[in-house]
């Protein structure tokens, strides 16, 4: 399958990720950590990207960087490829070290960028290293947390003024830091963040026009989405799918016996919210929604067709639709600010 183009244009933001072949140690000294960190900071000083954030683990690193110029590939080509003959030259060894190229996913949601600080920092705690991301020697977290002696590479900007916003206040205290990133995603939506870096999707993210919305523009989008949805392209995930599942299921409770008519018949209601939830929010397969609801992949897709029609047809059942929208974007990242 021929790779897909990385997409990189001056001032995008991205989180960068890559793990050990067969997921081997690539950090096995504090030598090691430091001169991958040099690599970074040779092209931080040299305009390449900037690095906002970051965590290094034993068998991989997390970065959330900015790409002033659009040259991101050729700044990890740089710091990856000078790493790997360093580490192989200072242990008579040959051969690849990394999985393959790096990942990267464009954030262009701030809601997105302001909850990956959260799931880079908290991946030494996740991994049992630590007990909080300001204890791990080698994540941008233990920075954040100090008063002085910061690394000049390391980007503080965003993320101080993120702070400042955040405590009301008027400049940057670091022991406010914990306030603003110092809470962790749950398990569910860590699944959301690591999907999300795999993803194919090209489309746009819908994150910052969902979280908050009112409930006609959470319908606008979903009759958008009903309205381009041809049956192949997923989009982004935005949701977790058990914390849909959850929600519908409550939903269910209720009003157990909701129906609507459907092609000379009726079905039920809730089935097919579930499916298009599953679809647009969560970026489930078809294949994923039939699972959930014990379906074929070809019935959920029947069913996601049904929900188009229902959305446009059916007044009530869009408000639910809606409804259900908006308490899985509060259930998934809570008020927004």
């Amino acid at each position: 399958m021929a790779r897909l183009p990385r997409i990189d244009r001056p001032g995008h933001w991205h989180h960068v990720m890559n793990r050990g072949l067969a997921r081997r140690t690539v950090f096995e000294t504090d030598q090691d950590v430091r001169y991958f960190l040099s690599r970074l900071a040779r092209v931080v000083r040299a305009g390449m990207i900037e690095v906002h954030a970051y965590s290094l683990l034993t068998t991989h690193y997390h970065l959330l960087v900015r790409s002033p110029e659009g040259s991101l590939s050729e700044a990890m080509r740089v710091v990856q490829n000078g790493y790997v003959r360093w580490f192989n030259r200072g242990r008579q060894r040959d051969g690849a070290l990394f999985r393959g190229r790096f990942q990267s996913k464009t954030v262009d949601s701030l809601s997105y960028r302001e909850n990956l600080v959260r799931y880079i920092d908290f991946n030494p705690v996740v991994a049992g290293i630590v007990s909080a991301p300001g204890l791990h020697p080698h994540g941008s977290a233990r920075w954040y947390a100090m008063a002085r002696d910061r690394p000049p590479w390391l980007a503080r900007d965003w993320i101080e003024a993120t702070v400042i916003q955040v405590a009301n206040s008027t400049r940057y205290e670091p022991r406010h830091y914990a306030e603003c990133f110092g809470r962790p995603l749950n398990a569910r939506m860590a699944r959301v963040f690591e999907r999300r870096l795999t993803a194919h999707a090209l489309a746009a993210d819908p994150l910052d026009d969902l979280l908050g919305a009112a409930p006609d523009r959470v319908l606008e989008w979903m009759r958008r989405k009903a309205l381009v949805a041809d049956g192949t392209e997923i989009g982004l995930p935005v949701c977790d799918g058990e914390i849909v599942s959850e929600l519908i299921a409550a939903e269910r409770m209720a009003q157990p016996d909701w129906r609507i008519s459907s092609s000379r018949k009726s079905v039920d209601a809730w089935s097919l919210i579930e499916v298009a939830l599953l679809r647009d929010l969560c970026a489930a397969t078809w294949r994923e929604a039939g699972v959930r609801l014990a379906a074929t992949a070809v019935g959920a897709a029947q069913s996601y067709r049904r929900h188009q029609q229902a959305l446009e047809e059916d007044g009530h059942y869009a408000e639910a639709v809606a409804r259900v929208v908006g308490s899985a974007m509060q259930t998934c990242y809570g008020s927004r600010r």
